[in-house]
């Protein structure tokens, strides 16, 4: 059975010894492919996830994915310089990572409400945006949200899958998760 190795070993042999690439893509079939993906509850679970996101991302418009995705980026600095773990902490009775994230949430819905009815959301907007730059955006908030909050909790990251967690649970994961709108927003053409 092919691996995903083998998959991609096929584009580079085929660029490199100049052989028919209708001969060589009668080898990749997209059959082979899913049969090697294993439909597990967490499989499942995390398609359904995606699935979710990017029908609230639709949902809410270009505009508000926008606002979303600023009070992702005002709630995880509010989260780092919050002053009051340690009352939380005693308070509570919980551990130091599930306040953090907690409180990033909580922050979050705070500052996209506030954001969202501030006359900031009237500036926000993509213009002409496309229906694949408005699905991007709403994937790049996944993948931020969750870098996010396994760097936050590292006791959540058992939740998750082994492969998947060098993506977005390690340091460099959620700096390239932090840079990677920025990026996309730079490569947007209107803002007005």
């Amino acid at each position: 059975m092919p691996d995903f190795g083998s998959y991609l070993n096929f584009f580079h042999t085929a660029a490199e010894t100049g052989q028919n690439a209708s001969a060589r893509a009668q080898e990749f079939s997209f059959g082979s492919l899913l049969s090697q993906i294993s439909f597990t509850s967490g499989t499942i679970f995390g398609v359904l996830i995606v699935v979710c996101v990017l029908l609230f991302v639709l949902s809410i418009g270009r505009t508000r994915a926008l606002v979303s995705l600023l009070s992702i980026y005002i709630a995880f600095a509010l989260q780092a310089v919050f002053p009051f773990f340690g009352w939380l902490q005693t308070l509570l009775n919980k551990e130091l990572p599930t306040l953090r994230v907690g409180i990033l949430l909580l922050s979050f819905i705070v500052s996209f409400i506030l954001l969202n009815r501030s006359v900031l959301r009237g500036r926000l907007g993509l213009g002409d945006a496309a229906f694949f730059s408005v699905v991007l955006i709403g994937l790049l908030q996944l993948g931020l949200f969750s870098a996010m909050i396994l760097n936050l909790a590292p006791a959540f990251q058992s939740y998750v899958p082994e492969s998947i967690i060098p993506f977005v649970a390690t340091q460099k994961a959620l700096f390239l998760w932090l840079l990677a709108p920025l990026v996309l927003l730079g490569f947007q053409r209107d803002f007005s």
